[in-house]
């Protein structure tokens, strides 16, 4: 599994399509509160808004990223994905919320610096400038791009700006 992969579009149909992947993923009780925690985030119930993942190797990280993935992108009804419709149930809520998610991959992203990412007539040069684009594109970008221009932390108020402004988001 890849979360980067599965963002790109290149990752193989069983981890790609979200109803094959709910079809072959077997929801643990972790990730079911993880997943119940995001549902009411984004729905305006509470939730947390910041969530550490901490398990063993091969705990189950990634596949609990693409979960939840799955569950905010959008490309899938809340009724075709296995296991979904008890945690909406268990939420209070009869429709999947939608995010906007920014997936930053620390080893895909490693050398922007040497190697930037060039979307559209954007050169993104740092995590911070190609977190804002994936989040809100040109818009977002633009807040923070003499930042990533110079190679340097953009700062808070600049960073909740792109945030806030991209709201709901996953990242």
């Amino acid at each position: 599994a890849d979360i980067s992969s599965v963002h790109e579009g290149t990752a193989p149909v069983g981890y790609l399509d979200p109803v094959l992947f709910f079809d072959r993923t077997f929801i643990t009780e972790g990730m079911r509160l993880l997943m119940l925690s995001v549902l009411k985030r984004l729905s305006g119930q509470g939730g947390d808004p910041v969530i550490q993942l901490q398990t063993a190797f091969g705990g189950g990280k990634t596949h609990t990223l693409l979960a939840v993935y799955h569950l905010v992108n959008g490309k899938a009804p809340a009724s075709k994905m296995q296991g979904i419709p008890p945690i909406l149930d268990a939420a209070g809520i009869t429709e999947l919320p939608k995010a906007r998610v920014a997936v930053l991959d620390g080893v895909d992203l490693l050398d922007l610096a040497s190697k930037p990412r060039v979307h559209g007539k954007t050169t993104v040069k740092t995590i911070w400038g190609e977190m804002a684009w994936q989040l809100g594109g040109e818009a977002a970008f633009a807040k923070l791009a003499e930042a990533d221009h110079d190679g340097t932390a953009p700062g808070k108020s600049v960073l909740a700006d792109v945030i806030g402004g991209s709201a709901p988001c996953i990242i």
